[in-house]
């Protein structure tokens, strides 16, 4: 029998073991449970803008984002087009929410010109 002839005995569509990525999951579950703490940190400031303290919150929340996204989703180890495909939604939906800010400015705006509180 000829040495490049199939085996019976092996399975088909075997492929080989790809290597695995050595990550510490306890470091990043601790960089998360930091991030919550300072998240909720953020909230007890006396920050006289409420903009600023958002700002903030959503930055870290980004961050605790990336962090998921990366090491438990495993993206860190993908392909670039694996990028391409979570950029282009992420960049549509942020063009979407900018989009409505005019919508939600406007009125209390209008409020603000005329003299009226904002409900």
């Amino acid at each position: 029998m000829a040495d490049n002839a199939p085996r019976m005995s092996e399975a088909h569509g075997h492929t080989e073991a790809t290597p695995h990525h050595k990550v510490n999951y306890f470091l990043i579950f601790g960089i998360l449970v930091g991030l919550t703490i300072l998240t909720v940190g953020v909230a007890f400031i006396d920050i006289q803008q409420e903009w600023i303290k958002v700002l903030l919150a959503l930055t870290i929340a980004s961050i605790k984002a990336t962090f998921v996204a990366l090491f438990f989703m495993h993206l860190k180890f993908e392909s670039k087009l694996i990028y391409f495909i979570l950029i282009v939604p992420l960049t549509f939906t942020v063009v979407l929410v900018c989009a409505l800010i005019p919508d939600i400015v406007m009125p209390a705006l209008h409020h603000l010109m005329l003299g009226r509180p904002y409900p």
